[in-house]
C-alpha cells in the first residue's frame, strides 16, 4: 500500500512538473518568440535543472506537441459527442474541420507552424511519432466507423488507412491555407477537403461500371466514400 502511495506520489509530482514546464514555456514563446527562447531560460524560470528539463522534453519542439495534444484533448470529448448528433458522414467532417480549424488552428497560428512541421519531419521516426499523436485519430475512427453503420462509407477498405488519409488531407488542407490564405481561404478549402474525402475525386464512371458488374449480387459494402 505504501509502495503504491509512493508511486502515486511519484506520478502526480511529475505531471505537475511536467506541466508547470509547458505552461511557463508557453508563457515565454508568446512573449518574446519562440525562436528567442532558449531551454535553459526555460529551465531558470521553471527552477528546475537543464537535465532535469530534458527529460521531460527533449527539444523545444516536444513541449509545443505536449501543449497541442493537450489542447486536442480539452475539446475531444465535445466533438466526440457533437459527431453523432450529426445525421451524415460529409456532416460530420465538415462540422470537425471547422471547429478544430478555427478553435486551435486559426487562433495558434505560429504555434501549429511549430508543432506540424515538428510532426513532419518526424513522421518516419516511431520513437517520436508516437508520442506526438494529436488524439484527432479517435475523433476520425468514430466518424468512419458512424459511417460504416450507415452505409455512407465503404467497409472493403482498412479503418487505418482511412483515417489517416483523413488525418493528412485536412493537415493539407490547413497547411495550404498558412501558406497562402488568399488563394485557399480555410472555410472553403476544408468544405473541398471534405467533399474530396467523401465523394473521392472521380467522376462516377467507375462505380457505374461497377454496379453494372455487380447487378443482382450482395451490395452492402457501402458507397465508395
Amino acid at each position: 500500500m505504501d509502495t503504491n502511495s509512493n508511486i502515486n506520489r511519484r506520478e502526480r509530482k511529475k505531471l505537475e512538473t511536467r506541466q508547470k514546464i509547458t505552461k511557463i514555456a508557453m508563457y515565454l514563446f508568446k512573449k518574446q518568440g519562440f525562436d528567442s527562447t532558449t531551454m535553459e531560460q526555460i529551465a531558470e524560470e521553471v527552477d528546475i535543472s537543464k537535465a532535469t528539463l530534458y527529460n521531460y522534453f527533449p527539444v523545444k519542439e516536444s513541449i509545443i506537441s505536449d501543449y497541442w495534444q493537450n489542447n486536442v484533448k480539452d475539446l475531444k470529448y465535445h466533438l466526440l459527442k457533437m459527431i453523432q448528433l450529426m445525421p451524415d458522414t460529409s456532416s460530420r467532417i465538415e462540422k470537425i474541420f471547422a471547429k478544430v480549424a478555427n478553435e486551435l488552428f486559426k487562433s495558434k497560428q505560429d504555434i501549429y507552424k511549430v508543432y506540424l512541421n515538428h510532426w513532419l519531419r518526424n513522421l518516419n521516426n516511431p520513437a517520436v511519432s508516437a508520442r506526438m499523436e494529436s488524439g484527432f485519430e479517435d475523433i476520425f475512427t468514430m466518424i468512419i466507423k458512424l459511417g460504416q453503420q450507415a452505409g455512407d462509407i465503404r467497409k472493403d477498405l482498412s479503418l487505418e488507412i482511412m483515417v489517416k488519409h483523413l488525418e493528412f488531407m485536412f493537415i493539407t488542407a490547413c497547411v495550404n491555407w498558412l501558406s497562402d490564405p488568399k488563394l485557399f481561404p480555410l472555410e472553403k478549402t476544408l468544405k473541398q477537403t471534405v467533399l474530396l474525402f467523401a465523394d473521392g475525386a472521380g467522376t462516377g464512371a467507375r462505380s457505374r461500371r461497377s454496379k453494372m458488374k455487380t447487378d443482382g449480387k450482395d451490395s452492402s459494402q457501402g458507397s465508395l466514400l
